[in-house]
């Protein structure tokens, strides 16, 4: 009986139960472990993935509106450039015009009185005034004052075409025959001045040249149509 009982101490299997369940428990942990860290490594690598888009994009948005702003201040600065280049032009023209103005008033004082220096221009002078005066002054008695230095033979010539009256002439009572009384004013220069009650004509240079803008507006309209230059506002 003994013997039998000493043979079954060396019969092989399980240690217990319980290592069984060790055994198992163990292998179960290390599975979940080793899905949950392939489950993770997934979860991050769809995170990070999702990342670099965002930061793609981001850059790519970053990129355009770089690039838009850049493109916006060229524009502005060609923009500016171009207004300030035409600027400059238009005052380049403006102190040309200015200086073409200064010489023409500095010069058109000696051409009138250098007309008036011909004897047929300033006849010519003469009989326009006296032309306009019987259009513009009603009244029949004239005063007109002259400068020196008149030969008498055309103050006479001067007091017929007036007193006479104008032939031909259709404008109302143009073409009446006036008073005229002839007054001499060393001072006066070049030209003549009719005066009537309330109504002066003065066709001296001074008055001749009374109306500033008018003369400037008129010379600069024909200088530009005798010598055309494209202007800043025509290059536009």
């Amino acid at each position: 009986m003994n013997s039998e009982l000493t043979g079954s101490a060396g019969f092989e299997g399980p240690a217990s139960v319980i290592d069984a369940q060790v055994e198992a428990l163990s292998r179960r942990v290390a599975e979940n472990r080793d899905r949950r860290c392939a489950q993770l490594r997934a979860d991050a690598s769809t995170q990070a993935q999702g990342i670099l888009r965002a930061a793609r994009k981001e850059a790519r948005a970053n990129v355009v509106d770089a690039v838009t702003r850049e493109r916006k201040q060229r524009e502005q600065a060609l923009q500016l450039a171009r207004a300030s280049v035409l600027l400059e032009e238009r005052q380049s023209e403006q102190r040309a015009m200015m200086s073409l103005l200064k010489e023409m008033w500095a010069s058109v004082t000696a051409a009138l009185e250098a007309r008036w220096a011909d004897p047929l221009r300033r006849k010519s002078w003469v009989q326009e005034a006296v032309r306009q005066g019987r259009t513009l002054l009603s009244a029949r008695a004239w005063r007109i004052e002259h400068g020196a230095g008149w030969p008498q033979q055309e103050l006479d010539e001067l007091r017929s075409l007036v007193v006479a009256g104008g032939q031909g002439d259709s404008a109302g009572d143009g073409g009446a025959a006036r008073e005229v009384a002839l007054i001499c004013h060393k001072a006066l220069g070049a030209g003549i001045r009719i005066l009537t009650e309330g109504a002066c004509l003065d066709a001296t240079v001074t008055g001749l040249l009374a109306s500033r803008a008018r003369i400037e507006s008129e010379f600069l309209a024909q200088f530009l149509a005798l010598s055309p230059v494209p202007s800043a506002a025509a290059r536009e």
